[in-house]
């Protein structure tokens, strides 16, 4: 059955982002909505299979099982990730048992749908293909050391306190920049540990928090220098070689602390082949945090892959490399989508002060995206522009009830304070990876063609051509709806009906709108209104 928030869902989702909405549409209207219990087996290894789950909620873990019946957990796998993808293709047994740790609730693609899916859209196979070669494990890195690390977790757990304790050690070290750091790289490498070996993740996670604390052996001068990757003496070094061995020394009063981290002493050796899978691990996550860190190297973030790569297959395992950039991208993706749902949780909470604001934002975004599709835009400046039309208000939330529903016309200074609107509500994405499209959007939604309008007195095409789209959509929202300043005779709130509407845009041209789009938005509307009196006649 079909439903909304499936399209949504598939439409934010990495593995399905490029497909054109046609495609969406219909993928969404086949999928089914499945719930699991804690400690449920959701596949079997072994058992034939023909399903595809992409998860909305909760959490798995992907076992294997060996001829003696030992269980090793290859990956474990949260929101947003799929599995099962080979069953799409193949009619075989599964390679993998999937298991849930919490309540999970999952999408699930039948093969027989998607076979008629790639055949009437090729675009899917390339979709899910991709999916198939993004995977990574270091299951089958040799020999049977290494394969043992996939099996049971070991005693260590992660004692916050003491974390928290033994962190003084970096703060003597190099000061907060280096605490900061440390906690930095753990969070990096428990989430590549959890995609690549997640039973080593308590061990690498310490190991991030404590391999610097060696430092407490180097000047303060030359930890400045290796911070900032300054040219180094032979003998400066041969002391940051040795960092690591100290570090564990340090650690000799907690034996079982310090038997698994004993990993770290090997992130000084030039080829990833002689370092333990955990260290093979950390290596990449601390390399990486240091070059990006604004108190260490301060790299952009793809001038540090780039420079990753150029050792990939000696300093660094190719397929730790791909888990980097894998977990980089689910980074963003959370990052942006908490960000996100905090400023839609923010409009909801606009509208207890403003009644006005939520239902003006949709009906804006609906208008504007009427005026996209007749101007077949491209499938990223829909997604701009719904988004945009969304949030654009949201920097009213820190306007005065006082004026932002007053039942009359605002004095100057009141209207200067409304005016900075579009700043507040955009200045909330200027933060936000890959949103500063939309940040320059919405802060010009309120610029006329002319040049009058406000911040930025904009004029023509100097405004983003989805802020003009948005400001037609904006004023003509506003006339359509109740607004506490517009009272009749009676003292009661009114909205103009759409013929009205129009005639006072018209009277606001020539100079408030884009005349090109104004004259496809009264098209727009003339049909509508045609519409409505067809069906009011039938």
């Amino acid at each position: 059955m079909y439903n909304k928030q499936y399209e949504d869902i598939i439409r934010s989702n990495p593995i399905f982002y490029s497909l054109e909405k046609e495609i969406v549409v219909e993928l969404a209207a086949h999928l089914e909505e499945k719930h699991f219990d804690p400690q449920e087996i959701i596949v079997k290894e072994g058992d034939m299979g023909d399903s595809f789950y992409l998860i909305l909620s909760g959490h798995v873990a992907v076992l294997k099982h060996d001829n003696k019946g030992d269980e090793y957990t290859m990956a474990e796998l949260g929101p947003g990730d799929g599995f099962g993808e080979m069953a799409l293709f193949f009619d075989q047994p599964r390679s993998a048992t999937i298991k849930t740790f919490d309540e999970v609730t999952a999408l699930e693609l039948k093969r027989a749908i998607f076979k008629q899916l790639i055949e009437k859209y090729p675009q899917m196979h390339f979709q899910i293909s991709r999916l198939i070669e993004s995977r990574v494990s270091l299951f089958d890195s040799g020999d049977q050391i290494s394969r043992d690390k996939f099996k049971a977790k070991s005693t260590l757990k992660i004692d916050l306190p003491l974390l928290d304790l033994l962190s003084k050690f970096n703060l003597a070290a190099g000061g907060s920049p280096q605490v900061r750091n440390a906690r930095e790289t753990a969070i990096l490498s428990n989430e590549m540990s959890k995609m690549l070996c997640p039973m080593v993740s308590d061990q690498i996670t310490c190991a991030a928090y404590l391999y610097e604390i060696g430092k407490l052996s180097l000047s303060e001068t030359l930890v400045n220098k290796a911070r900032k990757h300054m040219p180094l003496t032979e003998e400066e070094e041969e002391k940051i070689k040795h960092i690591y061995s100290i570090a564990l020394d340090i650690l000799t009063p907690f034996k079982v602390l310090k038997e698994n981290i004993e990993f770290i002493r090997y992130l000084n050796r030039d080829k990833y082949q002689d370092m333990p899978l955990e260290a093979q691990i950390i290596k990449v996550a601390i390399d990486f945090q240091e070059m990006i860190n604004p108190e260490y190297q301060g790299m952009p973030k793809k001038e540090a892959l780039k420079k990753l790569k150029t050792k990939s297959g000696t300093l660094y395992n190719p397929k730790v490399l791909i888990s980097l950039e894998k977990v980089l991208d689910k980074f963003v993706k959370i990052g942006v989508e908490n960000q996100l749902n905090f400023l839609k949780a923010m409009n909801i909470a606009l509208d207890y002060k403003d009644h006005y604001t939520l239902s003006h934002s949709t009906h804006t975004k609906e208008m504007a995206l009427k005026i996209a599709e007749k101007l077949m835009l491209s499938r990223k400046e829909v997604d701009l522009l719904r988004l945009s039309s969304e949030l654009h208000d949201i920097g009213k939330i820190y306007i005065k009830d006082e004026i932002l529903n007053a039942p009359r016309k605002l004095t100057e200074v009141e209207f200067d304070i409304m005016k900075q609107h579009p700043v507040w509500s955009a200045a909330f994405f200027t933060e936000m990876p890959g949103m500063e499209e939309i940040s320059d959007i919405i802060r010009h939604h309120h610029e006329k063609y002319d040049g009058t309008g406000y911040p930025d007195q904009l004029k023509e095409d100097q405004t983003p051509l989805l802020s003009r789209i948005m400001m037609i959509a904006d004023v003509f929202s506003s006339l359509t709806t109740e607004r506490v300043y517009r009272l009749d005779n009676k003292g009661k709130k009114f909205a103009y009906d759409s013929k009205k509407a129009m005639e006072i845009m018209e009277k606001m041209q020539p100079g408030h709108f884009d005349p090109e789009l104004f004259k496809i938005f009264k098209e727009i509307i003339i049909e509508e209104n045609r519409d409505k009196e067809v069906a009011s006649e039938n």
